[in-house]
């Protein structure tokens, strides 16, 4: 059975139906499979996770914090999750992907979405930002990998840079606010997936942004503290997008170790020093500041 077929037969099965048929497949992600499906005139998303999607997702976390997004209206209703496989049905949201769009046009939108959860009560885990990418690096180390010197080295201006956040309060924070899970619908945003919230420095879903561009980070940052960022708000927005494309560099050398390179005709190894060159800049920015 092909995933197509399999996704039909799924829906089909969680809702009771027998009419479910695939629409389209939508991009972005890294590896993940999600399409969306039409049943009885609606229409729905459902998530297939990728290979070894499970070492970086923790499934009950998920539940946990669409449950709890939930209070603010600002994501998609979501039918089912399952919590061993990852798989995920929920109502498809008709509208734009800010990501195709002119990203800061939007940024009055954004902002009040952003800090809408910054503000608020929700109860989410901890990020744990450095935890994580431990464990990103450690799953490399498990392929066999030895990382190179140059990202040993920001890795260590990583530690040094992160004595100074030291005291940030943490907030909600979904941890994954690029355009790509941000979706403008009438007069309302939509934040969607979900998988990475946790409480965290409130900067780093501003440097989120920056994967449409760092001069869209920036942007949103002037928007977000209401004027010109000073040096120590740059270089706070600096350090989290810098973190991020250490993050993305080691779950991109992970996916090319394990095959999906070839898989999914995606040069992992090429995206992987991409982002190793993007945090380089962003480190050496940060010291000139």
């Amino acid at each position: 059975m092909n995933i197509e077929d399999y996704i039909v037969y799924r829906v089909n099965a969680l809702l009771h139906n027998q009419d479910a048929k695939i629409v389209k497949r939508l991009e972005g992600g890294m590896s993940n499979y999600t399409f969306v499906v039409e049943s009885k005139g609606k229409k729905y998303t459902y998530r297939v996770p990728g290979k070894y999607a499970e070492k970086f997702v923790d499934r009950v976390e998920e539940w946990n914090n669409i449950q709890e997004v939930c209070k603010l209206g600002i994501n998609n209703e979501t039918n089912y999750v399952e919590i061993l496989s990852g798989e995920k049905l929920a109502e498809y949201v008709e509208g734009t992907i800010m990501s195709d769009t002119d990203v800061v046009s939007y940024n009055e939108m954004s902002v009040k979405a952003l800090k809408q959860l910054h503000n608020s009560d929700l109860k989410f885990g901890d990020y744990n930002a450095f935890k994580r990418l431990d464990d990103y690096e450690r799953f490399c180390r498990e392929t066999g990998f030895t990382h190179p010197e140059k990202y040993l080295f920001l890795r260590s201006k990583m530690e040094e840079m992160r004595r100074a956040y030291a005291q940030v309060k943490l907030v909600p924070c979904h941890c994954d606010y690029q355009p790509t899970n941000l979706v403008i619908s009438g007069e309302k945003l939509y934040v969607l997936d979900w998988e990475y919230a946790g409480m965290n420095d409130p900067f780093y879903d501003i440097a989120c942004y920056g994967n449409a561009g760092f001069d869209k980070a920036l942007s949103l940052l002037e928007t977000y503290v209401g004027h010109k960022p000073t040096s120590d708000e740059l270089r706070r927005l600096y350090f989290h997008r810098a973190f991020q494309c250490l993050q993305w560099y080691n779950v991109a050398i992970f996916k090319d170790r394990i095959g999906l390179s070839k898989d999914l005709n995606m040069d992992f190894n090429q995206v992987a020093l991409m982002f190793m060159g993007m945090a380089e800049d962003l480190v050496n920015t940060y010291d000139s500041l």
